[in-house]
């Protein structure tokens, strides 16, 4: 099932995610009114936007589910492609936190000033300078 309208925790959104007709038109002998309604997924399983002035309204949602099939494959459909997709989830949703608050992190990183990390040892080894 692909009706994104009735899941509660989309149903304000499912209007803004990309499905498969928007980015591409099989020819007629192939075409498949399911398949095209198969939301357009990134490769982390991440919503993507019918209209790209509207990213921030599906940042940080994702669909490891089945409705991933068509775009991400079996990965997140079946117990033994798993194996694959949680790895690539799991990266997807900690390269989106990294970068949502790197400006943080980073400053937090570069100011990290505990003698046990950036000091100097005395002989003794009990002491720091």
């Amino acid at each position: 099932m692909t009706d994104h309208s009735l899941r509660p925790e989309l149903k304000l959104f499912e209007r803004h995610i990309a499905r498969w007709d928007d980015y591409y038109n099989a020819p007629a002998d192939i075409a498949n009114r399911k398949l095209d309604a198969y939301p357009y997924l990134g490769p982390g399983f991440t919503f993507t936007c019918r209209d790209k002035k509207d990213t921030k309204l599906l940042h940080g949602l994702f669909a490891f589910n089945y409705s991933a099939v068509v775009s991400c494959g079996i990965s997140a459909s079946s117990l033994p492609g798993m194996r694959y997709g949680i790895p690539r989830l799991v990266s997807a949703v900690a390269d989106q936190l990294f970068s949502d608050n790197r400006e943080e992190i980073l400053k937090n990183f570069y100011s990290y000033n505990e003698a046990e990390f950036v000091g100097e040892w005395t002989n003794r080894g009990s002491e720091v300078r």
